[in-house]
């Protein structure tokens, strides 16, 4: 087994973080307890912008382009969906996940 090589190690920018991507300039991670969705800046470490997102955040990917998409728990049960976000226009909810289920996404650069 290789040995693991640590280049830098940060405290998270807020509590219980959930989703983690990057989007070629920012980094973004959510708060799964605050609900919060957070751009952050990798050279100061600290937090550009805060986004209150229409549910909770569990899973996040970027498309590389600006938009990112996002899987969002909402309501009683924290049924699951699929949410566009792009800076300009916030987010719009695209289609429910399977069976409302699901924390992880991922992108090949073509297909979510």
């Amino acid at each position: 087994m290789n040995a693991v090589i640590k280049f830098k190690r940060h405290s998270s920018p807020t509590i219980t973080p959930q989703a983690l991507t990057w989007d070629r300039h920012r980094l973004w991670v959510s708060s799964r307890d605050l609900g919060m969705l957070y751009k952050i800046d990798i050279e100061t470490w600290q937090i550009v912008e805060e986004i209150d997102p229409p549910g909770i955040v569990w899973a996040a990917v970027s498309l590389g382009d600006g938009e990112m998409r996002f899987t969002i728990g909402k309501g009683l049960n924290d049924d699951r969906y699929i949410y566009r976000y792009a800076p300009d226009e916030g987010f719009a909810k695209l289609f429910p996940c399977p069976d409302f289920t699901g924390s992880f996404l991922s992108f090949d650069g073509a297909h979510l």
